[in-house]
């Protein structure tokens, strides 16, 4: 089980690694109730660093009783609270913790879509004041802002993942690297060792994605940046990112994909999705479960069916899916597709109310090419440099 030793050195990385606090950081933390363990910790760490933390712990019921009594004015009310903290925070770490995983599922999806949409100013500015911190050379004057997330073990996530809560908290601590005796150092390694993976796969302009499930897609990340995730933005992590080119003569993306991983979003899960892609559009669907939810998602907006983002986990920690996007898009031998909102930062401007990572196994049997060339083979990288040695 988590114990006090593992919460200090948790809040530690995500206070001085994840979110760099330093005095007169103003930190808006947000947690549910569940957490207040780690929330605790945190608070105290970010006080330690001489940062001024704004708490928002909000109980998870009020979102429940929101969408049951919720009016159309109240739906499409953009909260000015919302707008305002995201103009003044230097930082933001969000704890979650839910203990219900499916309470939203009575409810219709496209209300949730709705007043998600009732707040694209404030998210909008979420995210470019992300990649102003993310890339020094973008011309804004908007502030930088740096921001972390990560879930706190509850009996929901266990139950879903099909664990107990003292063996799902095991494995937080596992993929946490929390039994380092300096996670912090191990994650900026991770950085060291992703950026180099990173420059690898700048150098090169087509992805060429082939599995035995049956995936055959080409991406064209021509001119694309490429990021490390090493805990900073998630935690715990272990990704590299970027997004497709949309103004490539295939619109980014041709082929067929096969996610053979559960993939969840907003309680609702899909299994085995397979999607065409067709000039950089979403043009054919399908799932095992949760066919329509997909299409319904795919189809809220015109940016929907376009891809956002590509990614290849590299956390040989986790070695499962648990229905938690946090730890799932991680996984090491797997890469991940995001449909919806793209990453500026990365040179992807593509716009939509969605972001969902859609999950893919790069096991035995697999191989992705890079410029035609062998870039990753049944889910190891190949002419890389040693990879970090996961506890």
């Amino acid at each position: 089980m988590l114990t006090y030793l593992h919460l200090s050195r948790w809040a530690d990385v995500l206070v001085r690694h994840a979110t760099d606090i330093k005095p007169g950081t103003v930190v808006r933390i947000t947690a549910q109730p569940a957490a207040v363990d780690l929330l605790e910790a945190v608070y105290r760490k970010v006080l330690e660093a001489g940062g001024h933390p704004i708490v928002n712990c909000v109980p998870e019921c009020l979102s429940e009783s929101f969408f049951e009594l919720a009016g159309e004015d109240q739906l499409d009310w953009e909260n000015p609270v919302t707008t305002l903290e995201c103009e003044m925070v230097d930082a933001t770490i969000n704890i979650g913790a839910s203990t219900n995983l499916r309470v939203m599922d009575k409810f219709d999806p496209v209300i949730a879509q709705r007043a998600a949409r009732a707040n694209r100013v404030s998210r909008e500015l979420f995210f470019q004041r992300a990649a102003v911190a993310d890339d020094a050379s973008i011309d804004s004057e908007l502030k930088p802002l740096l921001w972390t997330t990560t879930l706190y073990p509850t009996n929901a996530y266990a139950q879903d993942a099909g664990m107990s809560l003292k063996d799902y908290s095991e494995f937080v601590v596992k993929a946490c690297q929390l039994d380092h005796e300096d996670p912090v150092a191990f994650w900026q390694s991770l950085d060291r060792w992703q950026s180099e993976l990173a420059e690898c796969l700048m150098a090169g302009g087509e992805l060429h994605f082939t599995t035995p499930a049956g995936t055959d897609l080409r991406v064209d990340v021509s001119g694309m940046r490429w990021l490390s995730s090493p805990g900073r933005k998630n935690f715990p992590d272990g990704e590299v990112y970027s997004g497709p080119n949309l103004d490539a003569e295939n619109g980014g993306a041709h082929g067929v994909v096969v996610f053979d991983k559960r993939c969840v979003y907003q309680g609702r899960a899909v299994r085995n999705a397979r999607i065409r892609m067709e000039n950089g559009r979403a043009t054919e669907v399908s799932a095992d479960e949760g066919e329509d939810f997909l299409i319904a998602m795919l189809d809220q907006d015109e940016g929907a069916r376009r891809i956002g983002e590509v990614a290849f986990g590299t956390n040989r920690a986790i070695d499962r899916a648990t229905g938690q996007i946090l730890f799932d898009e991680k996984m090491g031998g797997s890469f991940h597709l995001a449909f919806g909102s793209g990453y500026p930062e990365t040179g992807n401007v593509n716009k939509s109310g969605l972001h969902w990572d859609l999950i893919a196994s790069l096991g035995e049997g697999s191989c992705v090419t890079l410029d035609g060339e062998p870039f990753c083979v049944d889910g190891k990288f190949v002419n890389m440099g040693p990879e970090v040695e996961w506890v």
